[in-house]
C-alpha cells in the first residue's frame, strides 16, 4: 500500500548488508503525481539550495550502497547459478548472447552513471547573481555589526544575531522537509523515493567547535568595532586575514599542500593588510564600546580612530577564530549535510555566548548596555550572515567549482564592503587603501586557485 504522507520521518537505515552501522535519518517520503515544473529564476534557485541540503557526501554515500563490480558479479553470479543450463547449441549460443548484451548493458549503465556524477559547471550568468548577492550579504552583515557597535554590549550583540541567524537557518530546513521543491527521479522517470538528511556524529561534533570558534570571532567582532576602528579597515583586514591564516592552518592541521601560486596570494594577504590597516583616509567616528564604565576589555578615546597597536591584535584574532571556524567545517563536511550544520553552529554560538553574558552579567556584576537601535542593527547583521551562509548552499547546489565561487564570494565581500563603508558610513579610503583592497583580492583569487592538494573532509 503506497504511503501518500508528505511529512518528515525518522528512519534508522542499516544500508543493507554493506554496512555495518546504522543511522538514523530524517527522510522525505516520495510524494505521489507529476510536479510543476518552474523554470523562473526563484525556483531554480530554490532547487538548488534543496539540491545542497539533501546531497550526501561521495565519501559516506558509497559506503552504504553496492559497487557496480558488486552488482556485476552478483548478475554474473545468477547466470553460473542456473539449475538447467540449455543443451541445444542454438539455445546456448541465444543465452550466450543475451548474457553478453546483459552485460554490455550494465558496463554502459555503469558509464552513464559515472558520466551523469561530473556535470560540466553552469554557466556563469546561471550563478554570478547569486553569487555576488551572497557576497553583498556578507558585507552588510558587517556594516551592521559596526553601525550597532556603540549601542550594544558586544556579547549581547554576538548572542542576537546568532540567534537570528540560527532561527533563519533552521525556518529553511524546516521548509525543504515539508515542501520539497521536485522528486528526484532515475533516467526512467521513476521516483527514487526518500531523499535522506545525512547526519553522523563527528559531523555534529565538529559542527559544534565551529560554532564554538564562529561565536568567539562574532564576539570579537563587535568587540573591536566598538573600539571605533573603521569599516574600511577592519573588513578586508578580517576577511583577507582569516584566509591566510586558514591557509597556513590548512597546511599544519589538515595536512594540505599549497604550492607557490598559493604562497604567492598568501604574501599578497599579507601585503594588502599591511596596507588598508595604516591608510589615513577620513573615518567615521562610531563605536567606542557604549558607556565607558562598560568597555572592560580595552578603554580607548573614541574622539578619534584607536591607534593601530590598539586594535590589529583582537582584529588578527578575529580572522584567526574565523579561520579554525572553517577548519572544523572542513573536517566535519562529510559527516552532516551542510544546512543541519549551519543550524547547530549557530546555536552553538549563541549558547556559548548566553553563557558568557550571563558570567559576566551575575559574576562580575556588570549589566551589559544596550539600547533599541544596537537590537535592530544586531538583529539585522543575524539576518544578513544567515541569507549569505544560505546563498553559499545555493550556489554550491548549483554544481558552482570551489576555486571559482570562493574568489568572488570572499573578494566580493571585501569589495562591497569597502563601498559600503563609504556609502552608508560617510568613511574615506585614499590611494593607499583602495591598492590594498585591490592586492587584497588578487592574493584571495590567488589562494583559491592554487592547484595544491585540498582536504574537502574527512
Amino acid at each position: 500500500m503506497t504511503n501518500t504522507s508528505k511529512g518528515p520521518a525518522i528512519h534508522y537505515d542499516s544500508d543493507d548488508e554493506d554496512d555495518d552501522h546504522g543511522h538514523f535519518h530524517a527522510t522525505l517520503l516520495a510524494q505521489n503525481g507529476n510536479s510543476s515544473r518552474r523554470n523562473s529564476y526563484l525556483a531554480q534557485s530554490w532547487r538548488a539550495v534543496e539540491s545542497a541540503a539533501m546531497r550526501i557526501p561521495a565519501a559516506t554515500e558509497t559506503a552504504g550502497s553496492h559497487s557496480f563490480a558488486s552488482r556485476l558479479a552478483g548478475t554474473t553470479s545468477s547466470i553460473r547459478a542456473s539449475p538447467k543450463p540449455p543443451k541445444h547449441p542454438n539455445q546456448r549460443a541465444a543465452v550466450t548472447g543475451e548474457t553478453t548484451a546483459l552485460l554490455q548493458k550494465i558496463e554502459s549503465t555503469g558509464n552513464d552513471d559515472e558520466q551523469r556524477s561530473e556535470p560540466p559547471p553552469p554557466p556563469l550568468l546561471n550563478w554570478i547573481g547569486l553569487a555576488l548577492l551572497c557576497a553583498l550579504a556578507y558585507a552588510l552583515y558587517n556594516i551592521f555589526i559596526k553601525k550597532g557597535s556603540a549601542s550594544i554590549h558586544p556579547i549581547l550583540g554576538g548572542v542576537i544575531l546568532q540567534f537570528v541567524a540560527a532561527f533563519l537557518g533552521a525556518a529553511l530546513l524546516g521548509l525543504i522537509l515539508i515542501f520539497p521543491a521536485a522528486d528526484e527521479e532515475d533516467e526512467n522517470g521513476t521516483s527514487k523515493g526518500r531523499s535522506k538528511i545525512h547526519m553522523e556524529t563527528p559531523g555534529i561534533l565538529w559542527a559544534m567547535a565551529a560554532g564554538a570558534w564562529v561565536g568567539i570571532a562574532e564576539i570579537t567582532s563587535f568587540i573591536v568595532s566598538g573600539l571605533g576602528v573603521p569599516a574600511t579597515q577592519f573588513i578586508p583586514i578580517n576577511i583577507g586575514g582569516s584566509v591566510a591564516i586558514g591557509s597556513v592552518l590548512g597546511v599544519v592541521l589538515l595536512g594540505e599542500t599549497v604550492m607557490l601560486h598559493g604562497w604567492s596570494g598568501v604574501v599578497l594577504l599579507i601585503a594588502g593588510i599591511a596596507l588598508v590597516a595604516t591608510d589615513p583616509g577620513t573615518k567615521m567616528e562610531e563605536g567606542g564600546g557604549g558607556p565607558e564604565a562598560e568597555l572592560d576589555i580595552i578603554s580607548v578615546s573614541t574622539d578619534t580612530p584607536p591607534p593601530l597597536y590598539v586594535w590589529i591584535g583582537p582584529a588578527l584574532f578575529c580572522a584567526l577564530a574565523y579561520a579554525l571556524y572553517n577548519i572544523c567545517i572542513k573536517k566535519g563536511s562529510a559527516y552532516i549535510n551542510p544546512i543541519v550544520g549551519a543550524v547547530i553552529l549557530q546555536f552553538v554560538a549563541a549558547l556559548l555566548g548566553t553563557i558568557l553574558l550571563l558570567v559576566e552579567w551575575f559574576g562580575m556584576g556588570s549589566t551589559p548596555y544596550y539600547s533599541g537601535a544596537g537590537l535592530l542593527w544586531a538583529a539585522l547583521a543575524g539576518v544578513a550572515v544567515g541569507t549569505a551562509e544560505l546563498l553559499s548552499f545555493g550556489v554550491s547546489g548549483m554544481g558552482v567549482p570551489a576555486s571559482q565561487s570562493i574568489p568572488i564570494l570572499i573578494g566580493g565581500s571585501v569589495g562591497f564592503g569597502s563601498v559600503l563603508g563609504i556609502v552608508m558610513l560617510g568613511e574615506e579610503l585614499l590611494v593607499q587603501g583602495w591598492s590594498g583592497v585591490v592586492i587584497l583580492m588578487a592574493g584571495i583569487a590567488l589562494v583559491a586557485t592554487d592547484l595544491g592538494e585540498k582536504v574537502e573532509g574527512h
